[in-house]
């Protein structure tokens, strides 16, 4: 038994309307999720904004914070990374200034340049 031509039209609307919004989810939630990826990896990144600002989780945190996160992390799991990822503006002076808060922890850091400087 088919399906009269208004139906059928009908069902491929509706199917096709369906795959276009799992498409736009998939495209909102992808880049959200590979941020996230990182912490369940073992990496903890540290967001450095051009004006100096940090921020962990997106959430902002005072650099006088970072030796005690990274003693509490050192703690639960000696083997997380840190990665400090860079916003394209931030100037080299600021990283200089940033990186003797990690010289304590034995916990490895990494710094992630910007897009545009990777190029």
């Amino acid at each position: 038994m088919t399906l009269p031509l208004a139906q059928r039209r009908a069902l491929g609307y509706s199917v096709a309307s369906l795959c276009l919004t799992l498409g736009a989810t998939a495209m909102l939630l992808l880049p959200q999720w590979q941020q996230q990826r990182p912490a369940s990896d073992g990496v903890i990144v540290i967001h450095l904004a051009a004006d100096g600002g940090l921020r962990l989780w997106n959430q902002p945190i005072e650099r006088s914070m970072i030796p005690a996160l990274l003693a509490r992390l050192n703690r639960l799991d000696p083997d997380t990374r840190i990665r400090v990822s860079l916003a394209p503006q931030v100037p080299w002076g600021v990283v200089q200034d940033l990186i003797p808060f990690f010289d304590s922890s034995s916990l490895d850091v990494d710094l992630q340049l910007p897009a545009a400087a990777r190029s």
